[in-house]
């Protein structure tokens, strides 16, 4: 994992732009041609997607990751007059 983070820093924004490469190049394409669907010409399809495609990564990966690895949280609390502050323990 330690060597993957790097690699996925480089590879991650370099796939994106040539996936977007693509498809802004088919789309002028297309759009000359007059034959690109209304809804591609629109940019919140695209968003919403984007968003929704990262949500579900972000989910999945933290269903991966074991929860009871780094401990128990203990939110902060008052004790005696005094604040004791929150912490990860077992």
């Amino acid at each position: 994992m330690r060597y993957l983070l790097p690699v996925l820093l480089v590879a991650v924004p370099l796939i994106s732009y040539v996936v977007w490469y693509r498809l802004a190049r088919d789309a002028a394409l297309r759009r000359r041609e007059g034959t690109l669907p209304q809804w591609r010409d629109a940019p919140w399809s695209w968003i919403v997607i984007a968003t929704l495609a990262v949500l579900v990564a972000a989910t999945l990966g933290l269903a991966v990751i074991d929860r009871n690895a780094l401990g128990v949280y203990v939110p902060a609390r008052f004790e005696d007059g005094q604040v004791v502050p929150g912490r990860v323990g077992e």
